[in-house]
C-alpha cells in the first residue's frame, strides 16, 4: 500500500539512551546545530522503512526533514487501512478516501453543524461515504459518527487526540458528547463493528482520564480475542502505558511497534530501556525478540554491530535489520567524514570520554583509526551474509558494502559491489547506485573531460530529480557535494570546487545557509578564502561563457554572483594583498566608480582618510565623511611610491597602518575583521592563516607600515617627521609583539621591551609638536 504522508508536530518527552555530550564550534560566537552540519550519503532505502523515518541516525533526539520546526512525516497508512475497513463494512461503492476526508480532515464542529442544518449531502456532495451513512439502514453508524466527533473535544477543545495539528475553527459553542453511560453505548450497539468501535472510543477516553483499571478491562472484553482491526494496536498501546509493570509494558509496546504504523514514534517515546533481558523473555518467538532488540537499538548513538548479528540471526530478511545496517553506516559517516568535511572538526555526536578539544591532531588520527576498524567489522559481516540474502534486502546490502568501501578508499571494491546491484533494484537503491558512481568517478576520472563532468551532472542530476518527494536527501547532496568540492580542491580545479561547496550549502538547508539570502559576500565568500587571482580569471570567464556544459550550467546556477564587479573586486582585492598595486589599481579602475557606494558594507567601513593614523586619533576627531575609491587610493600609493621622499614614504606608512586590522582602511585587504569569531567563518572556516600572510604580515603584524616608517624616519630631515615615525614604529613593535603572543606564560619568558625609537621619542624630539600632542604617562612608561 502506497502510505500517504501528514506532516505532523512531535511532542518529545524521552532521552538517549547514553550520556552524549553535543558538538561546540572551537570558537567563541556563531555557531549552528550539530545535526545541520552532519554528513550522510547512505540512504538507501527499503519498502517498509517510512515508518522508522524518525529512527535515522541524527544528533538530534529524532531525526527531522525540517530543521526550524519539530517535525517529520507520518505515514497514514493506519488511518488508510481504517477506511478500507469502513469501506468493507458499508460497501464497495465507496470511495476511501472519502472516508478519510469525513474521518481525519472534518473538525467537529463543522461536522455538527452540517448535520443538525441537514445539509450533509449539500456540503459533503458525491462524498460516497456521507452517501451511505444517510441510509436509513446505516443510521446506527451515522451516529457513531456524530459521537466521535463530539467526543474529540469533550476533554480539550483545542487540540485533537490522535494528532498534535490544531484545530482551525473560532467558534467553542458546540454540543459535547453525552458521556452518562458508556457501556450503554457499546451495549446497545447490536453491530459487532460499531461495539468495537465504541468501545476505542470509550477506552481513549478513559486512558486521558486517567481511569487506568477502565482501559485495561476494555481492551480485554472487546479487543483481545478480536484482532482483526486496525483499532486493535491503538486500543493495546493505551491499555499497555496503564500497566504497572514496566518489563510487561516494553512487550507490549513492542507489539504495537510490530502491528501498526502510526504508533512507531510514540512507542519509542514511552519504551522503557535497560530492561531488555526481561521484556526478551516474554517474547514468544524468534520475530518478537528480533522486533525488541531493534527497537533496543533505534536510539543508540554508539557503535552497535553486535545488536545486527543478533537480529540477523533471529529474522535474515527483516526491514528493521536493514534499517539498523543503514543507521550503523550513517554513524560511521558521521564519525568519519564530519570531521574531515565540515569546518567544526568534530563529529556531530561526540561520546563523554572522547578527547577531540586537547591534542586535536592525535584526536583525529585515533579516533580514525577506531572508526575504520569498526568500519570493516561491519563490511566483513555483511559480505558473509550477503549471498545468503535475496531480492530487495540483498540489493540493499550490496550498497551498503559498496558504500562502506568507499568510505575506507577501497574504490575498486566499492566499484565491484556498485556493479552488482541488481538493475530491478527500487528506485532509492538506484538512487544510491548513483551517488556511488559519482564517487567513484570523482577518484578516478579525470575531471577535466568534459564527458566526465557531464556524466557526473547526470548523476548529481538523478538524486535531485527525487529531493521533491523526499527532503531528507537534501542532506545528502550537502554530503555529496561537499565530497566532491574537496576532490576537485585536491585537483587544482578552484573554480567547479567553490561552486559546488556554494551548491553543497544550499543543499543543507541549514541554519547557516547563507544562500537562503544571497549577497555580496556569498556570492565569493569560498573564493576570498581560496582562490588565487588566476582563479577569479577562470570564474569570470565561466560565468560569461555562454555555451556551457550541462555540467557548467548546473554548477553555475544559483551560485554565481549577480554582478561580474563582485569577482572584479575580489580579483583587485587579492592583488592589493599580493602587493600587485598595478593589477589592483587595474583591476578596480575597471569597475563603476560608485560600486563601493552601493554594495556591501564597504560605506560603513571605508569612509576615513586613509592616510591619517587611526590608532593616533581621538574618538572626536575622527571624520566618517570620507568618500573612499579603491582605484583613487591604490593610485595614490603608486604615486608616493614613485615620489620616494619621507614624507611620501610617511604617508605609505600611515596607508599600510590603516589597511591592518588596527586601522580605518581594513577593508581594502579583508571583508571581515579578524578571523574567528563571525558568522562569515563560521560558514567558510577560519581564516586566520590566510590573514597572516596578507601583505607579507602586514594585517597583523604590521611589517610593510614598519618598513616605511623606517625609511621615512631615515630620509628625514624633518625632527617633526622623525617624532611621528618614531611613534609609530614604536606602535607597530607593540602590536607586532602582541599579535604573536598566546599566553600569559609566553609573555612573562618574552616581556615587551620598548626600542629606541620611543626613547629618541622622549629626548631627541620631546620639544616636537608631535611629542606635544601624542606624549603621555603610559607611552613615558615603557621606557622608566
Amino acid at each position: 500500500m502506497e502510505p500517504k504522508i501528514y506532516p505532523t508536530i512531535m511532542k518529545i518527552f524521552s532521552s538517549l539512551l547514553l550520556i552524549l555530550s553535543f558538538q561546540v564550534s572551537f570558537a567563541c560566537g556563531w555557531g549552528v546545530s550539530p545535526e545541520a552540519s552532519r554528513l550522510v550519503l547512505f540512504r538507501a532505502q527499503r519498502d517498509g522503512f517510512f515508518k522508522l523515518t524518525p529512527f535515522y541516525y541524527s544528533a538530534d533526539y529524532y531525526y527531522s526533514t525540517n530543521y526550524y520546526y519539530s517535525t517529520y512525516t507520518v505515514s497514514g497508512v493506519d488511518q488508510e487501512l481504517n477506511c478500507l475497513e469502513w469501506k468493507k463494512k458499508l460497501g464497495n461503492t465507496i470511495d476511501p478516501k472519502d472516508v478519510h476526508v469525513i474521518l481525519y480532515e472534518t473538525d467537529s464542529e463543522q461536522f455538527e453543524t452540517v448535520f443538525e442544518t441537514k445539509s450533509l449531502n449539500k456540503v459533503f456532495k458525491k462524498n460516497t461515504f456521507i452517501e451511505a451513512l444517510l441510509l436509513p439502514k446505516n443510521k446506527a453508524f451515522l451516529n457513531y459518527i456524530l459521537f466521535a466527533k463530539k467526543l474529540e473535544y469533550n476533554s480539550n477543545t483545542d487540540i485533537k487526540w490522535e494528532s498534535w495539528d490544531k484545530v482551525g475553527y473560532d467558534s467553542q459553542d458546540h454540543k459535547q458528547a453525552d458521556l452518562e453511560d458508556f457501556e450503554k453505548k457499546i451495549k446497545s450497539a447490536k453491530d459487532a463493528f460499531l461495539k468495537q468501535r465504541y468501545a476505542f472510543l470509550i477506552l481513549r477516553y478513559s486512558f486521558y482520564a486517567q481511569d487506568k483499571a477502565e482501559v485495561i478491562r476494555l481492551y480485554d472484553t472487546y479487543f483481545a480475542e478480536n484482532k482483526n482491526t486496525i483499532l486493535e494496536p491503538w486500543a493495546l498501546y493505551y491499555k499497555a502505558l496503564c500497566i504497572d509493570d514496566l518489563v510487561l509494558q516494553n512487550y507490549l509496546l513492542s507489539k504495537v511497534f510490530a502491528a501498526c504504523e502510526e504508533k512507531s514514534f510514540a512507542v519509542l517515546q514511552h519504551y522503557n530501556w535497560k530492561l531488555t533481558e526481561g521484556t526478551l523473555a516474554l517474547a514468544q518467538n524468534d520475530e518478537e525478540r528480533s522486533i525488541i532488540l531493534s527497537i533496543e537499538s533505534f536510539r543508540n548513538p554508539a557503535p552497535d554491530l553486535k545488536t545486527i548479528e543478533e537480529v540477523y540471526k533471529l529474522s535474515p530478511n527483516s526491514i528493521n535489520l536493514s534499517f539498523l545496517i543503514g543507521r550503523e553506516i550513517n554513524k560511521l559517516e558521521d564519525w568519519i567524514f564530519t570531521p574531515q568535511y565540515s569546518n567544526h572538526g568534530s563529529p556531530s555526536v561526540v561520546f563523554e570520554g572522547t578527547d577531540w578539544y586537547g591534542d586535536y591532531a592525535n584526536a583525529i588520527e585515533e579516533n580514525r583509526k577506531k572508526d575504520i576498524l569498526q568500519l570493516r567489522e561491519l563490511e566483513y559481516f555483511l559480505i558473509s551474509i550477503r549471498e545468503q540474502t535475496s531480492g530487495e534486502q540483498k540489493d540493499y546490502i550490496t550498497s551498503a558494502i559498496a558504500q562502506l568501501c568507499f568510505m575506507d578508499d577501497q574504490i575498486d571494491l566499492g566499484k565491484k559491489y556498485t556493479d552488482m546491484i541488481s538493475d530491478k533494484a527500487n528506485a532509492s537503491i538506484q538512487m544510491q547506485k548513483n551517488i556511488q558512481l559519482a564517487l567513484v568517478s570523482l577518484k578516478q576520472d579525470d575531471m577535466k573531460d568534459e564527458e566526465v563532468q557531464n556524466q557526473l551532472f547526470k548523476y548529481f542530476d538523478s538524486v535531485e530529480n527525487l529531493v521533491e518527494n523526499d527532503n531528507g536527501l537534501f542532506k545528502n547532496l550537502y554530503s555529496l557535494y561537499r565530497i566532491a568540492s574537496a576532490d576537485f580542491f585536491k585537483k587544482g580545479d578552484q573554480v567547479t570546487a567553490g561552486l559546488l561547496m556554494m551548491k553543497s550549502d544550499q543543499k543543507n538547508e541549514g541554519e547557516y545557509s547563507v544562500y537562503n539570502n544571497p549577497n555580496f559576500y556569498s556570492s565569493i565568500g569560498y573564493f576570498d578564502r581560496n582562490a588565487t587571482v588566476e582563479d577569479v580569471d577562470r570564474l569570470i570567464a565561466l560565468q560569461q561563457k555562454e555555451d556551457k556544459t550541462p555540467f557548467e550550467k548546473y554548477i553555475c546556477s544559483g551560485t554565481m554572483a549577480p554582478d561580474i564587479n563582485y569577482y572584479k573586486d575580489l580579483k583587485g582585492t587579492i592583488a592589493f594583498r599580493n602587493n600587485n598595486l598595478e593589477l589592483a589599481y587595474e583591476t578596480f579602475s575597471s569597475m563603476p566608480k560608485d560600486f563601493w557606494k552601493k554594495n556591501y558594507a564597504f560605506t560603513d567601513y571605508l569612509n576615513e582618510n586613509p592616510f591619517t593614523p587611526k590608532i593616533l586619533q581621538k574618538d572626536k576627531e575622527r571624520k566618517f565623511d570620507y568618500r573612499f575609491n579603491k582605484a583613487e587610493f591604490i593610485a595614490k600609493l603608486i604615486e608616493l611610491k614613485k615620489q620616494n621622499t619621507a614624507s611620501s614614504n610617511l604617508q605609505l606608512a600611515h596607508a599600510y597602518f590603516n589597511v591592518s586590522y588596527l586601522g580605518n582602511s581594513w577593508m581594502m585587504v579583508a571583508y571581515d575583521w579578524t578571523s574567528g569569531e563571525s558568522y562569515t567563518d563560521y560558514v567558510y572556516g577560519d581564516n586566520s592563516e590566510n590573514e597572516k600572510k596578507y601583505q607579507k604580515g602586514n594585517y597583523y603584524n604590521l611589517t610593510m607600515a614598519k618598513i616605511y616608517y623606517e625609511k621615512a624616519l631615515k630620509m628625514s630631515k624633518n625632527n617633526n617627521e622623525k617624532a611621528l615615525a618614531s611613534l609609530m614604529i614604536f606602535e607597530c613593535n607593540y602590536y607586532n609583539h602582541y599579535a604573536n603572543v598566546v599566553s600569559t606564560e609566553e609573555e612573562e619568558k618574552n616581556p615587551f621591551k620598548a626600542g629606541k625609537e620611543l626613547v629618541n621619542f622622549y629626548s631627541v624630539y620631546k620639544t616636537t609638536p608631535t611629542f606635544k600632542k601624542y606624549n603621555c604617562p603610559l607611552l613615558q612608561a615603557f621606557i622608566n
